[in-house]
């Protein structure tokens, strides 16, 4: 571990990278930033800020943070940001990583956390998005629990690679409506999609509804079609 003498904050890597000062807002940390990279901050701020207009801005772990509650007086960290000398990076946390993996591929992610270099132009959008995914999460916290269904399922091929389990229940009994918005998992990795209805029958002939299972997810959970999966799933807002 190396120990910087100024502000004798440890670090794994030797002359890691780091602000020393104490900083107690945003507006505070992006003025002790480079001329350069403050306009880029100063707009992931408005993004975030945008997208999750009910948080609060604070500074956590020496970070711009936004933060939002959920059932008072409890609340988290949505999203934090944070300028390097070559990057800046932004923490939303270990599912947006997974959830967003398809828009992910050209920067380096670790688990809750995204590097976007600065020689390159930064994914606003993106990060709007992933913001939003946030507020989601949140926002479900908020609410009572809702209906968990958990079962085992087996993965099934579908056209052009593509892969689907089936959603065991009458979707119109336990939802009213033939496409619903959900939050899945599928031996434990995060999926955000539909149940929807793609004309597959079950063997009575009535709709079977599916829910769609990724390749990179497939690959994460080493299953493929034939193999056996545990799915869980609840309905989300948005």
């Amino acid at each position: 571990m190396w120990q910087c003498p100024k502000c004798e904050r440890k670090f794994k890597n030797t002359n890691q990278d780091h602000y020393c000062g104490k900083i107690e807002t945003i507006d505070r940390y992006i003025s002790e930033q480079t001329e350069e990279v403050r306009p880029i901050l100063h707009k992931i701020r408005e993004t975030i800020r945008a997208a999750a207009p009910e948080a609060t801005e604070k500074i956590s772990w020496q970070m711009p943070t936004f933060w939002q509650a959920t059932v008072a007086p409890r609340g988290e960290n949505l999203i934090h940001f944070a300028a390097f000398k070559k990057h800046i990076s932004i923490f939303p946390g270990g599912e947006a990583t997974a959830v967003f993996a398809d828009r992910l591929t050209e920067y380096k992610t670790a688990k809750g956390t995204i590097q976007l270099p600065l020689n390159q132009p930064i994914p606003y959008k993106l990060i709007e998005d992933i913001t939003r995914l946030r507020v989601s999460e949140v926002n479900e916290k908020s609410r009572p629990s809702e209906k968990l269904y958990e079962y085992e399922a087996v993965i099934q091929s579908a056209d052009k690679g593509g892969a689907y389990v089936a959603f065991p229940y009458d979707l119109r009994a336990e939802f009213g409506k033939g496409r619903v918005k959900v939050r899945a998992t599928f031996d434990g990795e995060s999926y955000y999609g539909n149940i929807v209805n793609m004309g597959v029958k079950n063997d009575d002939g009535s709709v079977c509804y599916i829910i769609g299972i990724r390749k990179d997810i497939r690959i994460k959970i080493g299953k493929q079609p034939d193999d056996t999966i545990h799915v869980t799933v609840r309905e989300r807002s948005n």
